[in-house]
């Protein structure tokens, strides 16, 4: 079978398809950090409760609520232009693996409910039972991420989706070897960004301890991730490889780029500045959005090329869209100016 055969048309896009990597990858970064200092927080606060120092879990727990439905707002925005630019193969990658995707609307909607019902009836509950909710609420955002990371390498490998047809009613993409790395490169900068997020929560509390373990987790989890993203690396086909490392200039200079600021927010989790680390992470995880972007359209290109798609012009929706961006912006600025104002976001 020809996998060329299995790939969608792609439909007319209203403008420019730079227009829309553009702010995929732009938003890709921002949900990104909302997602890394939820999941990552979590993941640290339940090792601490593990060991018997509760403190940090539940201070960490009164703040995922909020933050996990930021998490989900940011990432709808990213799955929208994806879509809108490689919708033909994100699509078809998203029904091929059938049972999996969709179990991830359940799966996050119970971690979702879990942090609340861990918020909101922390004094109801016994310590058995609220370890027990918050590491289940944990391992289903896991879970919810390891659907994430299968479906957009499923998407890049057309030639990985005919085992559809051998009687399967849904499939990972298990046989990808840049599945795992790529999995473990996210979940490990999780664990950096969330220790980040410690450090300035104890800035904020004026808690030398939760500077110390928030630094602490920034700085190991960022150099372990330094080690997984070269296995990232290398695991990529040749092609795209050897694109990074030198064939293609623009992806070369993306990637140290990338490397360069992650040297350079990692000097600075030494010095034990968390506000100076908050910027530069910003920015690493800007590049590294690059860096995956790039990788997307080097995956692609011998089967897709975005200046075949017909564009229509029509200017007028993306009008809109700005004007509602910067409305939604200031509302939310608002918003939050109100909660922060509030008895519980003083808290």
């Amino acid at each position: 079978m020809n996998p060329a055969s299995l790939i969608p048309m792609a439909e007319p896009i209203p403008i420019h398809w730079a227009w829309f990597d553009v702010l995929l990858i732009a938003t890709f970064a921002a949900h990104v950090l909302f997602m890394n200092a939820m999941l990552g927080s979590a993941a640290i606060g339940l090792v601490q409760a593990v060991r018997g120092r509760n403190t940090l879990i539940r201070e960490v727990g009164m703040k995922l609520p909020p933050l996990l439905a930021l998490t989900i707002n940011m990432g709808v925005a990213p799955l929208l232009f994806l879509q809108v630019n490689y919708g033909n193969f994100d699509y078809v990658s998203s029904v091929l693996m059938g049972g999996w995707w969709l179990a991830v609307i359940f799966v996050l909607l119970y971690s979702y409910y879990g942090f609340y019902l861990y918020k909101f009836k922390y004094e109801t509950m016994g310590a058995g039972l609220r370890l027990a909710l918050f590491g289940s609420s944990v391992l289903g955002i896991v879970y919810v991420g390891f659907m994430f990371s299968n479906n957009m390498t499923l998407m890049l490998r057309p030639e990985g989706w005919a085992p559809y047809f051998d009687g399967y009613a849904g499939f990972l993409n298990w046989r990808d070897p840049a599945l795992y790395p790529r999995f473990l490169h996210m979940m490990i900068g999780a664990l950096a960004v969330g220790g980040l997020f410690v450090a300035l929560l104890g800035r904020h509390k004026q808690s030398e301890d939760f500077v110390r373990t928030g630094m602490w987790w920034f700085t190991r989890a960022t150099m372990v991730n330094l080690a997984v993203g070269l296995w990232f690396l290398m695991a990529l086909p040749d092609k795209v490889m050897l694109a990074f490392m030198g064939h293609n200039l623009p992806a070369t200079l993306t990637l140290v780029a990338g490397l360069a600021s992650a040297g350079v927010l990692l000097y600075a989790g030494f010095r034990m500045e968390p506000m100076r680390v908050a910027a530069w992470a910003a920015i690493t995880v800007f590049l590294m959005a690059c860096v995956r972007h790039w990788a997307r359209v080097l995956y692609l290109d011998p089967w897709f090329s975005m200046d075949t798609v017909p564009v229509t012009n029509q200017y007028g929706s993306f009008y809109l869209f700005l004007g509602f961006l910067v409305g939604g912006g200031a509302l939310m600025a608002y918003m939050l100016k109100l909660y922060f104002k509030s008895g519980q976001g003083r808290a």
